[in-house]
C-alpha cells in the first residue's frame, strides 16, 4: 500500500467522482463557537460509542452511556411504500431487493453526531456537533475516516470483516495499530441489518423490534423525507431505541437516519442549540446520530481499503482485549456492593446507569468506597477497549457456547451457600461456580441447581 498521501488524496478522489454531496451547516456553527473547537479534541476517537476520551479538561467525569450507538444504516425503497391504516408499515412494504441495503458493492455515507455538553458549574449546557466518513467495499472491507475540527483526516480506521482486523492509522503521529475490531461489523455490508430489522423484525438475531410505522417528515441534506419510523430494541431489558429511517419525499429513496439517544431530542429545535460553547465544561453526552450524504457505488480504491500497515508508519500489533474470571468476579462483587450488596437481576446490566452518572458527577472525596471501585473497574475496562458487558464478553470469550447461567438475582454479598452463577470453560470437563460470598469452585452436573445442559 503506498503512504497514504494517499490518504489526503482518499477524500480528493472520492470527492472528485462523486462530486460535492449537501453539506451540513457546520462551518456557520464553528464560526459562531471556535472556543468550543479550541477547547474539545473530539469526543468520538474510538467506536462505540461512541465512547471516547475527551482531552483533559479543567473538569472531567466519565458518564454511563446507556445507550449504545448502532452501526450507520442506508434504506433505499424500490418503487413506492406502500402504508397501512394507522401509519403501521407491514414488513411485505420491503419485500424486495433494497438498493443500499441488500447485495452491497459500494457505498460512502457520513455520520454527524450531537453532543450536549454541561459547563463546569452544571447550570449550562450547549450543543456540539462532529463528523465522521465512511466507506464500505465488498466483500466486508470498511473505511472510517475520524475529522478534526477543521474537517481535515487526522485518523482512518480500516476494517476486514472476513479476517476479524482492524488498522488504525494516525495520520498525524504517523502511527499503525493492527488490532481486532470494535464490535462485529458485517460481512454482508454496513446496512444490511436494516433489511433483517424491516423484514424479520429481528436485528443481530436475538433484537426484537416492536414497531414499524409512517411519522411525518423532516428535511436532510435539503431533501425533504418521508419518516419511518421503528423501535428497536437495545437488549438486556433496556427498552427499545428510536430509529427514524429517511425517504425522498418523491423519489422515495433514502437519504437518511437519525436515532437520538433522548427519544425526544432534535438538533433542529433543541433549546441549546444556539448556546455559545464555554472553555471549562464538566460532562459531554452523545444525544444523536445522523448517518446521512449516501452515495451507491461511488469509485472506491481497493488499495485504500488494505490492512497493511503504510510506509513511514511506527506499527504495532494488539491481541484481543478479553477478561479473566478473576476481574468478571471483581466486577459482579463491586456492581453488587453498589446495589447496596445485592447481586443484580441481570449480569449484563449490572448497575442502574443514572445511579452510576450521579456518583461520576461527585467529587472523589464525596464518593463513597462502592462508588469508586465501580468507577475506576468501569473506566479500567473502557481504556482496556472493552466496550460491552464486561461479562458478555468474558462469556463469549471464554465460557462453552450456552454453558453460562446466572441465578443471583435475589443473592446478597456473603451468601457462602448461595451460587450466583455457574459456565464451563472452553477445554474444561467441569463446571464452575461462583457463589455469593465471591468464591469459585468447580463443581459436577448434577449439584447445579438447574439441568440447564444441552
Amino acid at each position: 500500500m503506498n503512504e497514504s498521501s494517499d490518504h489526503s488524496d482518499w477524500e480528493q478522489r472520492l470527492r472528485a467522482g462523486l462530486g460535492e454531496p449537501p453539506i451540513p451547516d457546520f462551518a456557520d456553527w464553528s464560526s459562531k463557537h471556535p472556543e468550543a473547537l479550541a477547547a474539545l479534541i473530539p469526543a468520538l476517537d474510538k467506536p462505540a460509542p461512541h465512547r471516547g476520551t475527551s482531552p483533559n479538561p479543567p473538569v472531567r467525569k466519565t458518564l454511563m452511556q446507556p445507550w449504545k450507538w448502532l452501526a450507520a444504516s442506508a434504506l433505499i425503497a424500490c418503487g413506492l411504500l406502500w402504508f397501512w391504516p394507522g401509519g403501521n408499515l407491514d414488513r411485505s412494504a420491503f419485500a424486495g431487493t433494497i438498493p443500499g441495503v441488500d447485495e452491497v458493492q459500494g457505498i460512502s455515507w457520513t455520520s454527524t453526531y450531537y453532543l450536549r455538553i454541561t459547563s463546569a458549574d452544571g447550570k449550562r449546557t450547549w450543543l456540539r456537533q462532529e463528523e465522521r466518513r465512511h466507506a464500505y467495499r465488498h466483500p466486508g472491507l470498511y473505511r472510517d475516516t475520524i475529522l478534526d475540527e477543521a474537517g481535515t483526516p487526522r485518523v482512518v480506521e480500516i476494517t476486514d470483516a472476513r479476517s476479524g482486523k482492524m488498522l488504525r492509522l494516525d495520520l498525524v503521529a504517523k502511527t499503525a495499530v493492527l488490532s481486532p475490531p470494535v464490535g462485529r461489523p458485517d460481512v454482508r455490508g454496513p446496512f444490511a441489518w436494516v433489511g433483517d430489522a424491516l423484514r424479520e423484525r429481528l436485528v443481530g438475531k436475538t433484537l426484537p423490534v416492536k414497531s414499524v410505522a409512517l411519522k411525518g417528515q423532516r428535511n436532510v441534506d435539503g431533501h425533504s423525507a418521508n419518516i419511518v419510523r421503528a423501535f428497536i430494541s437495545k437488549g438486556d431489558d433496556q427498552g427499545y431505541a428510536r430509529h427514524d429511517f429517511l425517504f425522498d419525499a418523491e423519489s422515495k429513496q433514502f437519504v437518511g437516519l437519525f436515532f437520538p439517544n433522548d427519544g425526544n431530542f432534535d438538533p433542529e429545535t433543541a433549546a441549546d442549540r444556539e448556546n455559545p460553547a464555554e472553555k471549562e465544561w464538566s460532562t459531554m453526552f452523545p444525544m444523536a446520530a445522523l448517518e446521512h450524504q449516501i452515495v451507491l457505488n461511488p469509485k472506491l480504491e481497493l488499495a485504500d481499503f488494505s490492512i497493511e500497515p503504510p510506509a513511514g508508519y511506527s506499527f504495532e500489533k494488539k491481541p484481543q482485549p478479553t477478561l479473566s474470571e478473576a476481574e468478571i468476579i471483581a466486577y459482579l462483587g463491586a456492581a453488587a456492593r453498589f446495589n447496596d450488596n445485592q447481586f443484580p437481576d441481570s449480569p449484563f446490566v449490572a448497575f442502574d446507569s443514572e445511579k452510576f452518572n450521579a456518583a461520576c458527577l461527585k467529587e472523589a472525596a464525596s464518593q463513597t468506597a462502592a462508588e469508586q471501585e465501580l468507577i475506576a473497574l468501569h473506566d479500567q475496562f473502557k481504556l482496556r477497549e472493552i466496550f460491552r458487558s464486561p461479562v458478555r464478553q468474558f462469556v463469549d470469550d471464554h465460557a462453552v457456547e450456552n454453558s453460562f447461567h446466572y441465578v443471583g438475582a435475589d443473592v446478597k454479598v456473603g451468601e457462602a451457600d448461595r451460587i450466583v452463577a455457574w459456565y464451563k470453560p472452553r477445554g474444561g470437563k467441569s463446571f464452575r461456580a461462583i457463589f455469593g460470598d465471591l468464591s469459585v469452585k468447580e463443581v459436577s452436573e448434577k449439584d447445579l441447581p438447574l439441568n440447564l445442559s444441552n
